[in-house]
């Protein structure tokens, strides 16, 4: 026979585990903790995706459309919104690559008329899409938004920042960095298309 006792970790005072342990010497114990109303799970692909999901496109400016988003990361812990920082930037780093870049460009006008501000943007307006766009643009480049961007996303961990913590200033080192030619595998070729067009960032 088994007997289960719940007890209140907060009630579990030197003198009642003393007792317990007399009357059970040989028992284990166990302790179930439950979520807190209102308590954020951790930050991982799945919150990522869900806090991107609440941009409100039928606002604007740009700074409302990541209003939604930044209260809901803004309620998330510090260490939270720095992996929200480390997510992005990965994200933006798998499409930094020629495949990606050409879409973006007339055949003739490819590389002399890119921009590799434009071509950040663009990778930003795919992140914020959300996970199923994001995807089908993985898959298939010539899905590339083109005329279309959004650099406000990458503002968008600062501004919870600032609202979680009143400060300004915010930085996050992060493991992949998104600038365009950051990612090597995706931009092949003997001669890096950064070195025929040095200079260019507009």
């Amino acid at each position: 026979m088994t007997t289960a006792l719940k007890l209140p970790l907060k009630a579990a005072d030197p003198a009642r585990m003393k007792d317990l342990q007399q009357k059970y010497p040989d028992a284990e114990m166990h302790i179930v903790v439950q979520d807190q109303p209102g308590e954020v799970p951790e930050m991982n692909e799945d919150r990522f995706w869900e806090i991107i999901e609440l941009l409100d496109w039928s606002r604007e400016p740009d700074e409302d459309i990541l209003a939604p988003a930044v209260e809901r990361l803004a309620q998330c812990s510090e260490r939270d919104i720095r992996q929200f920082s480390e997510i992005l930037a990965r994200k933006l780093y798998d499409l930094d690559g020629e495949r990606f870049a050409k879409e973006l460009a007339p055949e003739d006008a490819w590389p002399e008329h890119f921009s590799v501000d434009v071509f950040l943007y663009a990778r930003c307006l795919v992140v914020a899409n959300g996970k199923t766009f994001y995807e089908q643009v993985l898959n298939d480049p010539s899905m590339m938004p083109k005329g279309y961007d959004f650099e406000a996303l990458l503002y968008l961990p600062n501004e919870a920042w600032k609202l979680k913590t009143g400060q300004e200033d915010y930085f996050q080192y992060t493991e992949y960095w998104y600038e365009t030619f950051s990612n090597p595998d995706g931009w092949p070729g003997e001669m890096p298309l950064k070195d025929r067009i040095k200079g260019q960032h507009g």
